[in-house]
């Protein structure tokens, strides 16, 4: 009988490897990505179980807009991925802290526009046009969302740091630890404790975001202190340089445009609602709250994939990136794929959890429909766009990006929804059109930047 010895056992097929690898970086960063927008949709659910649809309309309004602002800050703050990955696959930790320590200055720099972004939330709303019944609300809320602009942002930067050394467990923990917290506060402030806390509504809502953004921020940052090993200050310089903001900038922001372009569309989405009428845009916003979940799940399994390309390509291995390009499509697409059949499957159950009114319950039906068909665009283009972003070749995608939302998903959702009367399914082809034609650019983009015989060199870090 031989010894049970694991030199013995065949070697593992390099896709299998590779799969494995994959599958163990992607697991945390799923669960950190679902956990963020738990809290988005924990928020929708709470305010409308208490509030009503005004409530839901106006929260969406307000994060829509709130979000599309630190979005574009979050996709500039991207251009850390690559470099950090690339630097940790070729063994060269002290320029990880490099870039860790110029994108917490970046991500203080960029909270400068998304702050002022936030607190003019009143003339925004009131300039797009937006039902008058919800511009107070909206203006309060925002407000409200604006004291964890800055900590979202310095979190943000802290955990592209992390994950890009392929140490996303961390982020995980904090992100469903804010979940809790989130729970209680919203709890708390919205409905109020009776002779303890007056119910603040939907500010009580915004005001728990902010203290919640705060807490997983000192959690994150005491984590990686306490590493000696992931120590964001040991050993380098804690001044900010040009050159080192230079290059996240350059890398980051066709990917924060790439982003904001979709996002984007979708808070344009929001604003058409709005036209229609408070119903439309409540359905929106139930329906955005449950597909942004699914979202998620390919984003995160996506954002792995763009890990491991750029650790690969640091190590010089482009056959290991392209094992991982076809890994990263798999399961992007695949589990959004299953998601858009628990849509079909659910509608009811999914819809219902979030509100009883009965119009906005046919309504979000319609649109619940369309969002199923698109999960497989959606984790197509994702899945594309990211792992583009690990080899740092962002600067094309951004072009397609604008060409899919802006030339393509805008004026035919606009043209069928308000030129040929289809109101918010119309609005909904717009954006399944969007994410169809992003997705086969992006893959064709792919194809070319990663599949020719000798991959573009790492990006100089």
């Amino acid at each position: 009988m031989p010894p049970e010895s694991s030199s013995l056992r065949p070697p593992l097929h390099p896709l299998a490897a590779e799969a494995g690898r994959l599958g163990k970086l992607a697991g945390p960063i799923v669960l950190s990505q679902l956990g963020a927008v738990a809290m988005g949709t924990m928020d929708v659910v709470m305010v409308g179980q208490r509030l009503g649809p005004e409530a839901v309309a106006a929260a969406g309004l307000g994060n829509g807009i709130v979000w599309f602002g630190l979005t574009l800050a979050m996709g500039t703050l991207a251009g850390m991925g690559p470099l950090v990955s690339q630097a940790f696959g070729a063994g060269r930790r002290e320029t990880c802290r490099e870039v860790l320590v110029q994108g917490l200055w970046l991500a203080l720099l960029l909270s400068l526009p998304a702050l002022a972004l936030t607190v003019s939330g009143g003339a925004v709303v009131r300039a797009l046009g937006q039902p008058a019944v919800l511009v107070g609300q909206t203006t309060a809320f925002m407000r409200a969302l604006a004291p964890g602009i800055v900590p979202f942002l310095l979190y943000v930067a802290l955990r592209n740091y992390l994950e890009g050394m392929g140490r996303p467990q961390a982020a995980t923990v904090v992100t469903v630890l804010g979940i809790g917290l989130n729970y209680i506060g919203n709890r708390v402030l919205i409905s109020g404790v009776p002779g303890l806390v007056p119910p603040l509504g939907l500010t009580g809502s915004g005001l728990t975001t902010s203290t919640v953004r705060w807490l997983m921020l000192a959690a994150l940052a005491g984590y990686a202190l306490s590493r000696p090993d992931l120590h964001p200050f040991e050993g380098v310089s804690r001044r900010a340089n040009r050159r080192g903001l230079g290059e996240i900038v350059r890398i980051g922001l066709p990917a924060a445009v790439t982003q904001g372009a979709e996002v984007g569309i979708f808070v344009i989405a929001l604003v058409m609602m709005g036209w229609i009428g408070v119903t439309a845009q409540s359905a929106h916003t139930v329906v955005i709250s449950i597909a942004s979940a699914t979202f998620m799940v390919g984003l995160g399994v996506s954002i792995a994939g763009s890990i491991r390309v750029g650790q690969l390509l640091g190590a010089d291995d482009p056959d290991g990136a392209r094992r991982a390009v076809v890994l990263t499509y798999i399961g992007s697409v695949g589990l959004m794929g299953l998601c858009g059949v628990l849509f079909l499957s659910l509608p009811g159950p999914l819809l219902g959890f979030y509100t009883a009114e009965p119009e906005v319950l046919r309504v979000g039906a319609q649109l619940l429909a369309l969002a199923a068909l698109f999960q497989i665009f959606d984790g197509a283009q994702v899945a594309g766009a990211q792992v583009l972003r690990g080899a740092a070749d962002t600067k094309v995608p951004m072009l397609l990006a604008l060409v899919a939302y802006w030339g393509v998903g805008l004026p035919v959702g606009y043209g069928l929804a308000f030129s040929f009367g289809l109101g918010a399914v119309g609005i909904w082809i717009g954006l399944t059109a969007a994410l169809m034609v992003a997705a086969v650019l992006l893959g064709f983009r792919v194809r070319r930047t990663l599949w020719p015989p000798t991959v573009r060199q790492p990006v100089s870090v």
